[in-house]
């Protein structure tokens, strides 16, 4: 279960990277400078990302609390107070989703019929406990609605809210902390990071851990900003909904990577389309309210009876604002391996089952691509 904490360094593996020009981009060692892609490897992996840009509005937040010479990061954790991650809008809220699902939707439809679900070894991350390990009287959490865990529990500070910029406006999804040698990744959904066919990648990405509105400081690990942003070639240009998915690669806080410090949940690719998932996330429609970590468990389906568009679905009420959040395959109560992101529901309002992309050897593109970085 260890993991390697090593900074980042370049990748001769980069494949298909952009420059942002929203405003300021990050410096990135690693990876966004990437012009130099291998057009072989990029055909194969199929990812697409580039450098979290900050958007004008927070670097004039950063430099009005910490002065001219205000970081990147310090300019996001200036803009994203408090009031302003309670005023973000759930990304089902924007335009540029409702745009995103609907031409997936329709695209998936009408697919022709494939076979199942590739029959293939699975993969399997193990999750990592961090610096915080995992606290005594753990075990399996009986099934609701709010598992009411304490922000120090493993599945609470490794589940957390992301909030960013698209168009000009708050948004905010839900993510999970994965396993990885770089020690620095969230997965989320890729129209959490970027708005699909058409669309732009998001700016000033900002990941919560354990988010409690209730709590009297609702970030009690701090606001971790991202650095670079990777979702699926297939997500950006055509909004695949089997392609949903996405990797934001944080900077560290304190001196910290979050692996190391908080510990991830591991994944699983190829695990077959019948399981038992937890699902989390942070729904915010009533009668949720959006400022607490939730939970549903059921047992995972193809989507479609009738085509395979490799795609899963769970029956669960999860609604706007838990898009992106981890599904969790062999969960014990405090660690599991993801395998599905809350991707859409079937309605709202009264949704009854969410959908994910099936993690086969798409998400197994991504986790190699990013896992380093």
């Amino acid at each position: 279960m260890a993991v390697t904490t090593t900074r980042r360094r370049a990748s001769a593996r980069i494949l298909t990277a952009f420059a942002l020009t929203a405003g300021l981009a990050l410096a990135v060692p690693q990876s966004a400078a990437a012009a130099r892609d291998d057009a072989g490897l990029s055909a194969k992996a199929g990812v697409t990302g580039g450098a979290v840009a900050v958007h004008a509005e927070a670097w004039a937040a950063g430099r009005a609390k910490y002065g001219r010479n205000v970081t990147a990061a310090e300019a996001i954790d200036a803009f994203w107070t408090p009031e302003r991650m309670r005023a973000a809008r759930p990304i089902e809220e924007s335009p540029e989703y409702a745009r995103a699902m609907a031409k997936g939707t329709t695209a998936a439809k009408t697919t022709a019929p494939q076979a199942g679900a590739e029959a293939r070894k699975p993969t399997v991350i193990p999750p990592f406990e961090g610096a915080l390990g995992t606290p005594p009287g753990g075990g399996a959490s009986i099934q609701a609605i709010n598992p009411n865990f304490p922000s120090s529990h493993p599945t609470a500070r490794t589940s957390g809210k992301a909030f960013f910029v698209l168009g000009g406006l708050s948004y905010r999804c839900s993510g999970t902390v994965v396993n990885s040698a770089g020690a620095d990744t969230v997965w989320t959904a890729g129209h959490c990071v970027h708005s699909g066919a058409g669309g732009q990648l998001a700016s000033s990405w900002a990941f919560v851990p354990a988010y409690d509105d209730d709590l009297a400081n609702p970030r009690p690990f701090g606001t971790w900003s991202a650095v670079s942003l990777w979702t699926m070639t297939a997500w950006i240009n055509s909004s695949a909904p089997a392609e949903d998915m996405a990797v934001a690669i944080m900077g560290t806080l304190n001196g910290n990577h979050i692996v190391s410090y908080l510990g991830g949940q591991g994944l699983w690719t190829f695990a077959g389309t019948v399981n038992l998932q937890n699902a989390f996330g942070y729904p915010a429609q009533a009668p949720f309210d959006g400022g607490n970590l939730l939970r549903c468990a059921g047992t995972s389906s193809q989507e479609y009876s009738n085509v395979w568009t490799e795609t899963i679905k769970i029956p669960c009420n999860f609604n706007k604002g838990a898009s992106g959040g981890g599904w969790l395959l062999n969960w014990d109560g405090n660690w599991g391996l993801v395998n599905g992101i809350n991707s859409r529901v079937d309605q709202l309002p009264n949704p009854t089952i969410v959908a994910s992309p099936y993690f086969d050897g798409t998400a197994l593109a991504l986790y190699d691509f990013t896992k380093n970085m």
